[in-house]
C-alpha cells in the first residue's frame, strides 16, 4: 500500500515587489514528486495561489544567457527569453543556444532564435551591437 505525505512548505512569491510569504501544503507521492497543492495561504493576492501552484507542479523562469556575435563591436550579446519557459527546458536550451553566432548589427528585442524548443517563445537581443569599426 502506497501512503503519500502531506508536507507544508514555506517559500516567497515574487510576482510582484510584496513578496508574500506563502504557506503551502501539498501532498507527494513515494518519490517526493507534488500529486497536489492543496491549500496556499499568506498570499494577499491571487498572482500568489498561481504562483505556488506554478513553482511546485511546472516551474517557469526567463533564460538569460549570451550569444556568439560575428563582425560586431562586441564579442557577446546578452539574450533572453521573451516570456518563461519551463525550467526543465533550460538546459536543452542553452545547449542549442550555445552554437548560435549572430551577425551585426543587431537591435535591442530583435528576435534571435524564433519558437524556441517549440515553446512559441522567441530567444531576443537584450541590447544593441554595431559592426565593427575597421581601422585605417
Amino acid at each position: 500500500m502506497n501512503i503519500n505525505a502531506i508536507e507544508t512548505l514555506q517559500f516567497n512569491c515574487t510576482t510582484c515587489p510584496s513578496e508574500c510569504l506563502l504557506t503551502v501544503e501539498v501532498e507527494r507521492d513515494t518519490n517526493g514528486n507534488v500529486i497536489e497543492v492543496r491549500s496556499v495561504t499568506g498570499n494577499n493576492c491571487p498572482r500568489g495561489d498561481k504562483f505556488a501552484h506554478q513553482e511546485l507542479t511546472r516551474p517557469m523562469r526567463v533564460l538569460t544567457t549570451t550569444v556568439a556575435v560575428s563582425g560586431g563591436d562586441e564579442a557577446l550579446l546578452p539574450v533572453r527569453t521573451a516570456e518563461a519557459i519551463p525550467l526543465e527546458l533550460h538546459a536543452q536550451a542553452v545547449a542549442l543556444i550555445r552554437g548560435l553566432v549572430v551577425n551585426a548589427p543587431i537591435r535591442m528585442g530583435d528576435i534571435v532564435l524564433k519558437n524556441l524548443l517549440d515553446t512559441n517563445i522567441n530567444l531576443i537581443a537584450s541590447m544593441d551591437i554595431d559592426r565593427a569599426q575597421v581601422a585605417n
